[in-house]
């Protein structure tokens, strides 16, 4: 095991672990930032089944991540679930409009979600 794996496992669980709990329990701010990001509606109770399916997915994708240091077909697993789910929200970013700045975080997420999966798979 590597410590890039290791430490590009650190940094995607960062982002990911706090969504997860968030989006579990359906926390204001989550829903709040989700929202912003998306424009679903979440906040007027529309689509609230896509906050608790983000919640299952980015759990699912942590513990696959962390087990994956030592069965990398997880980690793969893992990271290929955070770029999807980091791929949605920046096309739904596109959809509606936002340019610039506001595409910056989510870029780096799904950077950090490809970092792991390329370096699984070469390890």
């Amino acid at each position: 095991m590597s410590v890039l794996t290791v430490l590009l496992t650190a940094l995607l669980l960062c982002e990911v672990l706090p969504s997860a709990v968030v989006a579990l329990f359906r926390a204001r701010v989550g829903l709040v930032r989700l929202d912003e990001l998306t424009r679903l509606g979440v906040l007027q109770g529309r689509f609230l089944w896509v906050v608790t399916l983000l919640g299952v997915l980015h759990s699912f994708a942590a513990v696959a991540v962390v087990v994956g240091l030592w069965v990398p077909v997880l980690a793969v697993a893992g990271a290929a679930v955070e770029a999807g789910v980091f791929c949605w929200v920046l096309w739904r970013q596109l959809r509606a409009g936002d340019r610039g700045r506001a595409l910056g975080t989510y870029l780096l997420f799904l950077a950090m979600a490809l970092a792991v999966l390329v370096v699984t798979v070469l390890r």
